[in-house]
């Protein structure tokens, strides 16, 4: 490998029988991380990742090596209250990435220690359900053993996953200057991420139904958590401080009431079906047509609970999204997948603006605005009135 630190790029060749040359311009580059893993800090090495809106590259420099179009003061450093990380650590994990993570570990706990490992683990949670079932059961809650086996799986693979966010985000320091926001955390491996704020195209706050009951949620900067929770007057302070951007904005354009069912309608639909499906199992099982249908009722009622916490969550962010155009800066809060995200995005990074109405729309006079920001990040806000657009 051949490294090479131009004045205005990066030059990377590498390889042996076919060589591969990358070439970064500085003024291209949006994040840069800095990684130091338990082995690399018994070599006194460190991992670099460049990253650009095209791509990113990677390599490995000294421990004392310094990058030189990084500043060598990164500024004043805050450090968040051990509380707000917490809860930004169990606002981050997901679920199904908890079940992605654990089940990974088991199979390299398994391909190093051998399978009587895993089994012994995986008797552990069976265990936990039986005891889990039992004790429903002497509550006359009846519960079937493969929900509860299934329950005890997801919170095991939930916790294990919550317990490494919380030790990568321990010892939060977060700092700005000269252009550049510098994140540092982590317990175990250690993490340096420094964000470009001139190549920066909006700051998100991510929200889950868990962080609109207490109106926290915490802020990103190109996929880096730049500050854990807050609510919506100290978020201003910290882009204020960290950004140099004061958030001024006119009066807000919210989704009306009668734009309430669309928010919901897909996942209205989902909870209809499961619940459909229930009766008819439970008619089926009536009069004899199928002999048992334990797991079949499990998963159904696992759906229509899930499907009615869609319903709820969907309807939390319909009364919290809504858009507002200010003087150097565009605030957009609209429901990505099952999270609220507001985007507070300089207006020189909105490239394109679209309209859109569906059959339904437009006898309601409702339209959907879609936000495209540089790198083709989308943001799409659904119902709004299409008089104030």
């Amino acid at each position: 490998m051949k490294l090479c630190f131009e004045p205005d790029r990066i030059v990377l060749e590498k390889g042996l029988v076919l060589r591969r040359r990358a070439v970064v311009p500085l003024k291209a580059i949006t994040r840069t991380e800095i990684r130091r893993g338990p082995l690399l800090r018994l070599l006194y090495a460190k991992k670099i990742t460049v990253e650009t809106l095209s791509g990113k590259i990677s390599f490995y420099l000294k421990k004392d090596e310094d990058l030189p179009f990084l500043p060598k003061n990164r500024g004043h450093i805050v450090r968040p209250k051990r509380s707000l990380v917490f809860f930004g650590a169990f606002v981050d994990t997901r679920a199904l990435s908890g079940v992605v993570l654990f089940s990974f570990t088991l199979y390299r706990i398994g391909k190093i220690f051998g399978s009587g490992y895993i089994e012994r683990i995986i008797a552990a949670i069976s265990d936990t359900a039986a005891g889990l079932s039992n004790t429903m059961e002497q509550l006359h809650i009846a519960i079937p053993r493969a929900a509860a086996l299934a329950a005890v799986f997801l919170l095991t693979a939930w916790g294990f996953a919550f317990v490494t966010k919380l030790m990568s985000m321990a010892d939060f320091r977060v700092s700005s200057h000269e252009g550049f926001i510098t994140v540092r955390r982590g317990l175990i491996i250690l993490y340096e991420q420094v964000v470009v704020l001139n190549n920066l195209d909006a700051v998100i706050s991510c929200q889950t139904v868990s962080a609109i009951a207490v109106r926290k949620a915490p802020l990103y900067a190109r996929g880096t958590m730049i500050f854990p929770p807050v609510g919506q007057d100290a978020a201003r302070r910290v882009l204020r401080s960290l950004c140099g951007s004061d958030i001024k904005y006119s009066a807000e354009t919210k989704p009306p009431l009668r734009a309430l069912f669309g928010h919901c309608a897909v996942s209205l639909g989902w909870a209809g079906g499961f619940s459909a499906a229930l009766v008819l199992t439970k008619l089926a099982l009536y009069f004899g047509i199928i002999p048992s249908a334990e797991l079949l009722k499990t998963v159904l009622w696992y759906g229509l609970a899930a499907s009615l916490w869609a319903v709820l969550a969907c309807g939390l962010y319909w009364r919290f999204s809504g858009v507002s155009d200010g003087a150097s800066l565009l605030m957009i809060s609209a429901r990505k997948g099952y999270r609220l995200y507001g985007a507070y995005i300089p207006k020189r990074m909105a490239v394109l603006k679209t309209l859109s109405q569906n059959p339904f729309q437009r006898r309601a006079g409702l339209c959907d605005l879609t936000i495209t920001l540089y790198g083709k990040r989308r943001f799409r806000l659904r119902g709004i009135p299409r008089e104030n657009r």
